[in-house]
């Protein structure tokens, strides 16, 4: 029994198989991406809603490629581990925990990714002057006017939108265009698109993203973490 647990740990452990899981992945997410149609609903809502809703012979592949992911993601735990214990009193600081830090980076990218698939939450809704979009705690941002620039081509070279919303005792105005969103109770409301004067329309979205921030953390520590060790390994070059 003993020989068996250590014969699975030295496998799960192993860079190989870590490498054909992330080779099995690539390849599963792009027989999916080959399998989705133009109709398909995938982008439009939270990952795990996706999966249960959809049949399994339309997303076999995609719970394929997450228990590869599960495997990886054990298998970068385990590397780091036996790298750690194996180079623990070797070497500067940073070079035993330079690749470590990008282990971790990229599993808190993993996690953000899974956060998102449980709770992220996107909408497109057409609006006018007086919408409102209401908040799981009752308040409500109000649309107030719409703004459109177009060159002579017809081309929309400006597009805003302008609401108000609750802050402190009374409300605040914001106005929200294609480069600069608004962010509000943890969802993010973009601008997508505005009809012509003298309408009063707009397009907009209402994106929430659980996993942001843990990703924007996950991937500066695996950037930083690269850029230790590209220069470690060239000063000694």
């Amino acid at each position: 029994m003993k020989q068996f647990l250590l014969t699975s740990y030295n496998r799960l452990a192993s860079l190989d198989l870590g490498l054909w899981l992330l080779a099995g992945t690539m390849l599963f997410l792009a027989i999916g991406s080959f399998l989705q149609g133009e109709g398909s609903s995938i982008n439009e809502v939270p990952l795990l809603l996706w999966l249960r809703e959809v049949p399994l012979r339309e997303s076999w592949w995609l719970w394929v490629s997450l228990l590869f992911l599960v495997m990886l993601a054990l298998n970068t735990v385990l590397c780091s581990i036996d790298s750690l214990s194996a180079k623990w009193q070797r070497g500067s600081f940073l070079s035993r925990i330079a690749p470590q830090a990008m282990h971790l980076g990229f599993l808190l990218i993993m996690v953000a990714h899974l956060q998102s698939a449980a709770g992220s939450f996107k909408q497109a809704v057409e609006v006018g002057p007086g919408f409102g979009i209401t908040f799981a705690d009752g308040s409500r941002l109000v649309f107030t006017d719409f703004s459109a620039t177009y060159s002579p081509m017809g081309m929309p070279t400006s597009l805003s939108a302008t609401f108000t919303y609750p802050k402190g005792g009374g409300t605040a105005t914001a106005t929200i265009s294609p480069n600069h969103p608004f962010f509000y109770q943890g969802h993010g409301i973009y601008v997508k698109d505005v009809a012509p004067p003298p309408m009063k329309r707009a397009l907009v979205e209402v994106h929430r993203e659980p996993g942001a921030g843990m990703a924007l953390a996950g991937g500066l520590i695996f950037t930083v973490a690269n850029i230790v060790l590209l220069f470690r390994r060239r000063g000694r070059s």
